[in-house]
C-alpha cells in the first residue's frame, strides 16, 4: 500500500469525510477490524483482514475520518463478544491502575526514607 492510498479517501463505497475522531464510529461498524497507526503520515487505518475499511487523519491536519460503507449482510457485534471486550478493557484499566499505585507507593517509601536519612544526618 502506498502513502497516497492511506492519506486520500478511496472512491466508491466510502462515506464522505466527517470531522472529529472516528474511532468509535468505525469500530461500531467494523468490529473485527484492527487499527494500525502510521506516525509519519499522521494517519490511523483500520483493516478487516487485508481490506482497508477506515481512515482517520490526526496531528497537523484537521481531525477527520471516513470508512468503507457497511456490507448489506452486516451484523452488529454479538452481545457475548461485546461483554468480553468490555471485560478485557476493564481488566487492562485495573492492571494499569494497580501499576500506577505500586509505583507511587514505591516513590513515597523512597522519599520518606530519604527524609529520615536527612533528619538523622542533621541531628549529628
Amino acid at each position: 500500500m502506498r502513502d497516497h492510498e492511506l492519506t486520500e479517501r478511496p472512491g466508491r463505497g466510502w462515506t464522505p469525510w466527517k470531522e472529529g475522531a472516528g474511532e468509535a464510529d468505525i469500530e461500531k461498524i467494523w468490529w473485527a477490524a484492527r487499527c494500525l497507526h502510521f506516525a509519519k503520515l499522521n494517519v490511523s487505518c483500520w483493516f478487516d483482514g487485508s481490506d482497508l475499511v477506515g481512515i482517520e487523519h490526526s496531528g497537523y491536519r484537521s481531525a477527520q475520518w471516513c470508512m468503507n460503507q457497511k456490507p448489506a449482510d452486516w451484523q452488529p457485534l454479538p452481545a457475548a463478544f461485546r461483554a468480553e471486550r468490555a471485560r478485557e478493557k476493564q481488566e487492562a484499566i485495573e492492571r494499569w491502575r494497580a501499576g500506577v499505585h505500586a509505583r507511587n507507593l514505591q516513590r513515597v517509601i523512597a522519599l520518606s526514607e530519604r527524609r529520615q536519612e536527612a533528619r538523622d544526618a542533621s541531628e549529628v
